[in-house]
């Protein structure tokens, strides 16, 4: 009974199991049922969704699209717009810039080219400008040139002639294409980039090896070039061509005078002036004499070659003179420089001021006084240098009609060591005289050329009426001229040395006074000198070479330490 008892209850027990099995299983496929219905249900509602989420993600790719357009579109506009006014704006200012150029490449070149070259290589002095603007007679300068083988420096300077007269006309030949244009002005070979100037029936030729100045270092044998010629050249041929006749200046011989060195005799030949040799003991002074040069004798003249100087000159004749200390009297050739106004101290110029003179007392640098002879060279624009100088003083009674401009002076406290020779000190001695002096000066003098030329028609109209020797008389003096003499202390101005020392300045006075004797009605000269393209030596005198020691081993150390001192303690208080 038991045993039927417990196996009813395992019986109960199963089927209250199954029982639970089965309404689990009714309600997980129930879940399962609804879980599915809602899926469905959710799909359906998330179908619908979509499908508007599609549309709308096609409308929107639509907006967006059609926006990318209208900005594509926009931007291409404005881009086009900026496109064509940076266009517009190019070609304005091209324009603008291809107008400026068209306007300023008819400007001259002296308003749109600077000249740095050393030497100023592509300007033209005053001398050169003032004689182009003279100029009356239509000038040709011919350039020999290949194409493309053109000198820009020679180029450049015939630019200057062109822009400062409107007479002057340049053309290029090329001798492959006119292989004989040069014949009728030369019978020789013309190198390349030579120069023809040409006025009428007159014409010179300019060699190309003449425009550049070379020398020769003889320790290496190597040639380069030390001067560039091209405005002297040029302007004295057109001086030249333009001339109907050229002076002749005779430079006196037989005294044992001091020769003229090559390099000045140059430039005198250079400014279209012939020279010839005179003896004054043997001839007269010639007619065609355009001036004399007397040139520091060793010996005395004797008392007719001085009286035909003085003669020359008081028929209004041209004299440069140049005195020495020879250590002997010359009473004959100072008595010119007397008939003149001029006294000669015997010995040699001595300086105390220190601004004028270099190295030694006796080295004197002159003040430089304004005159027509100087013109240019004053304000200390340049320097004269000079050595063992006579002094030169103003006679006491001078004549009214001269004119005595002293162009080279000393200082206040110059004197003259009467005996230089057995000097022992530069210290003024007694006996010495005491300056100031001239040691340059420029003489002119109005005369009526026709006193003379009256005296010799009377004697050759000896007996014609009294009327008709009075008639020649007076017609005689109605002529006029003007005598001119330059006179200086010292040849060592034509010593290359002394003008190296002083960047040309000894010869640039020289030549200047030289063509202030030349110019007259008839004819007139101008010598430019080459322009160095080498270094150019500082003229320092005495006075200066002390004030620059001071300043660079005294004053500029100190300023210095100084400096350093008050740098070096503020960076210790920092």
């Amino acid at each position: 009974m038991k045993r039927q008892d417990e196996e009813n209850v395992d019986i109960i027990q199963e089927t209250e199991n199954e029982t639970i099995d089965v309404n689990n299983s009714a309600e997980e496929k129930g879940r399962k049922f609804k879980k599915k219905k809602g899926e469905s249900d959710e799909e359906k509602k998330d179908g619908k969704t979509k499908g508007e989420e599609v549309k709308e993600k096609k409308d929107k790719k639509e907006k967006r699209n059609r926006k990318k357009l209208h900005i594509t579109w926009s931007k291409n506009i404005k881009t086009l717009r900026n496109g064509s006014y940076s266009v517009l704006v190019s070609v304005v200012v091209i324009a603008v810039v291809i107008l400026l150029n068209m306007i300023v490449g008819q400007l001259p070149v002296k308003y749109t080219q600077f000249d740095i070259s050393i030497g100023k290589l592509y300007t033209i002095g005053d001398e050169t400008i003032n004689t182009l603007k003279n100029l009356d007679k239509d000038i040709t300068i011919y350039h020999v040139v290949q194409t493309s083988n053109e000198d820009s420096t020679i180029e450049k300077l015939l630019e200057q002639y062109k822009e400062n007269s409107k007479h002057i006309k340049v053309v290029k030949k090329d001798p492959v294409v006119y292989p004989n244009f040069t014949a009728k002005y030369s019978d020789g070979q013309i190198s390349e980039n030579s120069l023809i100037v040409e006025c009428g029936e007159r014409s010179k030729v300019i060699d190309y090896s003449s425009i550049y100045e070379t020398s020769v270092d003889y320790s290496t044998y190597q040639q380069s070039v030390t001067g560039f010629d091209g405005e002297g050249q040029i302007t004295s041929a057109i001086s030249y061509v333009t001339s109907d006749s050229l002076p002749v200046v005779y430079y006196v011989e037989g005294h044992n005078e001091v020769s003229i060195p090559e390099s000045l005799k140059d430039r005198i030949e250079k400014a279209n002036v012939e020279l010839k040799s005179l003896s004054l003991l043997t001839a007269e002074v010639p007619e065609d004499a355009a001036g004399l040069l007397l040139n520091s004798p060793e010996s005395d003249y004797s008392k007719e070659e001085a009286e035909k100087v003085i003669a020359y000159l008081e028929n209004g004749g041209r004299v440069m003179m140049i005195t020495d200390y020879v250590g002997k009297e010359m009473p004959n050739y100072q008595s010119i420089l007397a008939a003149y106004g001029v006294e000669v101290t015997d010995g040699v110029v001595v300086e105390t001021d220190k601004n004028h003179y270099v190295q030694m007392p006796y080295y004197l640098v002159p003040n430089i006084g304004s005159s027509d002879v100087t013109e240019g060279m004053t304000g200390g624009s340049q320097y004269v240098l000079l050595s063992g100088c006579q002094g030169f003083t103003a006679s006491e009674n001078v004549r009214d009609t001269l004119n005595i401009s002293q162009i080279l002076t000393t200082s206040d406290g110059a004197y003259v060591k009467s005996n230089p020779k057995e000097m022992t000190t530069y210290e003024k001695e007694e006996g010495d005289a005491e300056g100031p002096f001239f040691v340059g000066a420029a003489i002119s003098e109005t005369v009526n050329a026709g006193d003379a030329t009256a005296e010799n028609a009377e004697a050759e109209t000896a007996g014609n009426s009294e009327t008709e020797n009075a008639d020649t008389e007076d017609s005689a003096t109605e002529e006029t001229k003007e005598t001119r003499l330059v006179c200086f202390a010292s040849s060592s101005i034509l010593e290359e040395s002394f003008n190296n020392t002083v960047s040309d300045g000894n010869y640039s006075l020289y030549t200047k006074s030289l063509n202030w004797l030349m110019d007259t009605d008839e004819s007139a000269t101008v010598s430019i000198a080459s322009k160095s393209m080498q270094t150019q030596y500082l003229t320092v005198t005495a006075a200066k070479g002390v004030l620059f020691a001071i300043i660079l081993c005294f004053l500029l150390p100190v300023v210095c330490l100084i400096v350093g001192g008050v740098i070096c303690f503020r960076r210790k208080r920092k």
